[in-house]
């Protein structure tokens, strides 16, 4: 055999065949070596040949109605040796069917000739033979026991005490001498019952009608099933065999059965998808192609998407969404009918904007105000620099003079950054100060939240990057302690609709209030996360619910859940500043200005 085709064989695993040759050599040497010669012949890559040794003095008495019929089929001891060495030498792996005395002698003389031993369900309670085989080392012999009529606690039992003859291996073997057997008595029943219950490999004696279909289908059947070894009897041809032809195939019926078990090997072998079945799909998938011009800097979501078949190759979309989750971004502006490369996205920059300035009227210069000693934007830029992926923080407040000030209080980290532009429109000063430092996507804060939660930032941008959102928001949170993941694409697009966005202070209505230009994603935050304390400076009592808060904190961090833990305590702190409403919340007026001025009419 050629290396390439014993390579295959290999991958295959094709399970052994046992060819059992039985009587149906009629007591004729020169039968049993045609029969010997034959297997060798074989296509198959794993034959064994099994011969039957036995004396019809040690295997009955001559009361038994085949003792005359023993008498006619066996041979003497020196006979079976050379037969042993011709097996051996023309088929390569020879098993002995052992019965009595006799056969135990034969193993012994010829070990180091013999793969392995079998045993027939009539055998395991004889203690000659039992007794025998111990005398034996069969650390190098493979044992093969027929539990046929023995049941789970029996079998159990028999592996226990077989097991102290120390074979290489342990084979339990299903099907028993009836001739011809039917398809119910083949016993593949058993083979699932078996598999569960012990770790041992499971082998067929094939005994069924020659004659039928059956004879070369029942073997495919049980390695379906989960069988390890098939046996199965020869013969020259059953017209002119005496003994054993019952249920025993000619050469030309065991090429037919090694087709049939190549065909099942090669149907249930190789990789999980085979190249057939890739190349049909790759050629016939509906792929996602865009229904829609999308700019630079923008994410890919569902809505964005048509599924197609298209001579164009593409990612599907569950591809999409894994390099996104990689906070990856749009490279350039792709147009309609067009289909996703990897090729379309970079890395994306993100960044903190921290908009602020000094000009509040209800709380003076209420950015730059200490609490517990420290100004409050300070606070609020060291919480941004702790939320992970972001590679810069930029305090961005507008060009008039006063506002200058705040520079003073930047915190010194290499990711900081200072940015003065429009005093009034905030969506320009934000896209002002991403396009000088290089922002893709935003996490838009207030100067007024010296408390920004790290962890929901955090979740909000995960959920915005597998959304493929334009705008992400949470929708139940603490005033103060969350924020908003914005495109950099999605605010140049207001300003583009609007040219100036004139209430950009409330810049969260403009994507929420447009959910048919906008992709808006509203994330459900985790309920440890949320809680309805007034976390924002805005009023004296909001400072003085803070200077309480760290009192009580202590040396522990002011992180979310520390905060929450503390309030959920300490009712007399969160009722400081409780009353306080949220005028965008509670103001009917500005709620419908709002509405009305932050409405895009495309």
């Amino acid at each position: 055999m050629d290396l390439k085709l014993l390579k295959k064989h290999m991958e295959l695993n094709y399970p052994q065949v046992i060819v059992e040759i039985a009587n149906s050599h009629d007591g004729s040497k020169e039968k049993l070596f045609e029969i010997i010669d034959s297997i060798s012949y074989f296509s198959y890559p794993n034959t064994s040949v099994k011969l039957q040794i036995f004396s019809p003095e040690t295997i009955a008495l001559k009361d038994y109605d085949w003792y005359k019929t023993y008498q006619e089929i066996t041979f003497d001891s020196r006979f079976w040796d050379d037969c042993i060495k011709f097996s051996n030498k023309k088929v390569g792996s020879v098993w002995v069917d052992v019965f009595d005395s006799f056969g135990v002698d034969a193993v012994r003389r010829n070990i180091c000739l013999i793969d392995g031993i079998k045993l027939q369900a009539s055998v395991l309670e004889n203690h000659e033979v039992l007794v025998g085989l111990s005398s034996l080392d069969l650390t190098g012999l493979r044992l093969i026991i027929n539990i046929s009529g023995y049941d789970l606690n029996r079998i159990s039992q028999l592996i226990s005490d077989f097991k102290k003859l120390r074979p290489k291996e342990i084979i339990l073997q299903i099907g028993f001498q009836s001739y011809p057997t039917s398809i119910g008595d083949t016993g593949l029943q058993k083979i699932n019952v078996i598999k569960n219950h012990f770790e041992n490999k499971v082998c067929l004696a094939d005994h069924i009608d020659a004659f039928s279909n059956a004879a070369i289908e029942v073997p495919i059947y049980s390695l379906a099933m989960g069988v390890d070894l098939i046996e199965k009897h020869i013969c020259i041809d059953r017209e002119n065999t005496k003994y054993d032809y019952f249920s025993s195939l000619n050469a030309k019926e065991f090429e037919l059965m090694f087709n049939n078990i190549n065909n099942f090997l090669k149907s249930k072998s190789g990789s999980f998808i085979n190249s057939q079945e890739r190349k049909y799909l790759e050629n016939t998938i509906q792929i996602p192609i865009l229904n829609k011009k999308l700019l630079l800097g923008d994410l890919v979501s569902i809505e964005d998407v048509k599924f197609r078949r298209s001579g164009q190759t593409g990612l599907d979309f569950s591809e999409i969404i894994n390099i996104q989750n990689k906070f990856m971004v749009l490279n350039s502006d792709l147009g309609n009918d067009l289909s996703v490369q990897s090729s379309n996205f970079k890395k994306a920059k993100i960044g903190v904007v921290i908009a602020g300035r000094l000009k509040s009227s209800r709380l003076k210069k209420k950015a730059i105000l200490p609490i517990n000693g420290k100004p409050s934007i300070q606070w609020c830029i060291e919480g941004c620099l702790n939320i992970a992926n972001v590679e810069k923080v930029i305090l961005a407040t507008s060009t008039l003079s006063e506002d200058s000030e705040l520079k003073k209080y930047l915190v010194e980290d290499n990711r900081m950054f200072f940015y003065q532009g429009d005093p009034d429109d905030v969506i320009k000063r934000y896209i002002g100060a991403c396009e000088k430092y290089s922002i893709d996507v935003v996490i838009r804060v207030t100067a007024d939240c010296p408390f920004i939660s790290k962890n929901i930032a955090s979740i909000l941008l995960r959920e915005h990057f597998n959304s493929g959102a334009d705008y992400t928001a949470a929708k139940e949170f603490s005033v103060g302690t969350s924020c908003e993941i914005i495109n950099v694409s999605a605010l140049r697009r207001v300003i583009n609709y609007l040219g100036k966005a004139e209430i950009s202070e409330y810049m969260t209505w403009y994507f929420q209030n447009n959910p048919e230009i906008f992709k808006v994603n509203i994330v459900n935050l985790p309920d440890h996360l949320i809680r309805d304390f007034r976390l924002t400076l805005d009023y004296q009592e909001d400072l003085d619910m803070f200077e309480e808060l760290l009192a009580e904190l202590g040396d522990n961090e002011p992180s979310t859940e520390n905060i929450f833990k503390t309030l959920d305590l300490n009712s007399r702190i969160s009722d400081i500043n409780s009353h306080i409403s949220l005028k965008y919340k509670t103001d009917k007026e500005l709620i419908h200005t709002l509405n009305k001025r932050t409405k895009i009419y495309s």
